[in-house]
């Protein structure tokens, strides 16, 4: 077995620093560790009882914190968790007991414990991106060995995509690929492409993270498509890695994260509106701009994707303070004062916005803002009479269609593109009731 967490697989072995034998475990609840203590005065079960506002033993005036990295390792290797915390202990009065605590990430091999919960660096892999670039590390060549139904694939290695510089954070797209065995033994051929951001000086996990998943909502604006975002490296260069007596410098550690279900391609044709070829390194830079000056906008509507097994009635209310925010940034962006911008009511929110998009919509502009307008308002007032389910959903599919044309013309795509792009995307499709469910016919799902 190698150094690696398989999930539902527990490991045994001891923390660096401390006196105690304990189990690691991926599993479904996350990343956990379980620490036993033989009586109350272990300071292990002070990690979890203080957390919990309960001091007992001797030293019961003393906080005992649990500490925020711990450092596990076996005969397989080592194993540093990072953003550690409690959630769960069990206990005897005056015996043993139990606790359970919770890593974000586990950053493997590594040997010291080092502040990797504020990395120089992060690797993830974005589901949709590569097939959005058009790259690919694999040349495929037919007609093998006088077969012509043989294939041959080579490896092959791309320059990496210098996206640039954002808040003095480097952003680059690398391509890589991988050759794995499956449970049955059959090799599996891997077309990979890492998002990549570095730091001079070292960063929390989430200020790196935020530029990934601005890429990966770009991924979901475009085709409207839920895209996963899963770290799989990091990178301290405080990690000095020598071997044979001569020093490499710092090493790219893999990271296990307990949610690393990618995201299935889709299994019907999702075109995309915003194309890489438009946008370039400049366009993906002024996109992660947008994304941050309009996020009290842009994210429900982006998040809105993510709802699955929800009622249309959350769909719009989710969605509907992003409509409302949009216009009033928009309004504040055209030098309107903050007070007279926040009493704008939402007929001219919506008018503001249909004045960028202009006759790029699928349907008729001011009919969406009307028709959205009285099943918003139809929500959020208990007095007035609730919208049909129906209107509802379409109210929100359309307002999804909205804000996606807004961004690409937003980024510089021309509104004839996002027009005709626009006028093929299955998601002008309108819902219709069938029997008692909601019917889509761009996806063939039904929705409750």
């Amino acid at each position: 077995m190698s150094n690696d967490l398989k999930r539902g697989v527990p490991r045994v072995g001891n923390l660096s620093g401390f006196n105690v034998q304990v189990a690691l475990q991926l599993g479904d609840t996350g990343i956990e560790v379980t620490v036993p203590w033989p009586d109350p005065e272990s300071p292990y079960m002070r990690w979890f009882t203080d957390a919990a506002g309960i001091r007992v033993g001797a030293a019961r005036e003393i906080s005992q914190s649990m500490p925020r990295r711990v450092l596990f390792s076996d005969s397989y290797g080592s194993v540093l968790l990072i953003y550690c915390r409690p959630v769960a202990y069990h206990r005897n009065i005056v015996g043993p007991g139990t606790g359970t605590l919770r890593a974000r990430a586990a950053i493997m091999s590594v040997g010291e414990d080092l502040e990797f919960d504020r990395p120089h660096g992060i690797e993830t892999e974005i589901s949709g991106l590569r097939a959005w670039l058009g790259m690919t590390s694999w040349s495929r060549a037919y007609g093998v060995k006088d077969d012509p139904t043989g294939i041959a694939l080579t490896s092959q290695s791309p320059p990496a995509v210098d996206i640039g510089t954002y808040t003095r954070v480097q952003i680059s797209f690398r391509p890589n690929w991988r050759i794995t065995s499956d449970e049955s033994g059959n090799q599996v051929l891997s077309d990979l492409l890492g998002v990549v951001t570095r730091s001079e000086e070292p960063l929390g996990w989430d200020a790196h993270l935020q530029l990934h998943r601005a890429v990966r909502d770009l991924l979901v604006i475009s085709r409207w498509h839920a895209e996963s975002c899963i770290e799989v490296k990091a990178l301290r260069m405080d990690d000095l890695v020598v071997m044979d007596d001569a020093e490499r410098g710092a090493e790219w550690r893999a990271v296990v994260v307990a949610e690393d279900q990618r995201a299935r391609e889709p299994t019907h044709f999702l075109p995309h509106l915003i194309c890489y070829d438009e946008l370039g390194p400049e366009g993906v830079l002024r996109w992660i701009a947008l994304r941050d000056g309009f996020a009290r906008a842009l994210d429900p509507v982006i998040s809105s994707v993510g709802l699955r097994g929800t009622t249309a009635q959350t769909l719009l209310a989710h969605t509907g303070p992003g409509l409302e925010a949009l216009g009033y940034l928009l309004m504040r962006r055209d030098g309107v004062g903050k007070a007279k911008a926040a009493g704008v009511s939402l007929g001219p929110r919506f008018d503001r916005i249909l004045h960028d998009v202009g006759d790029s919509l699928p349907f008729d502009g001011p009919t969406w803002a009307k028709t959205t307008i009285e099943a918003y308002n139809g929500l959020k007032h208990a007095n007035r009479e609730e919208p049909d389910v129906i209107d509802v959903l379409n109210a929100w599919r359309q307002s999804v269609v909205v804000v996606r044309a807004w961004v690409a013309i937003e980024l510089g795509v021309q509104m004839k593109d996002v027009k005709a792009r626009l006028a093929e995307d299955p998601r002008r499709f309108p819902y219709f009731e069938v029997g008692a469910e909601a019917y889509d016919v761009a996806t063939s799902d039904t929705e409750e």
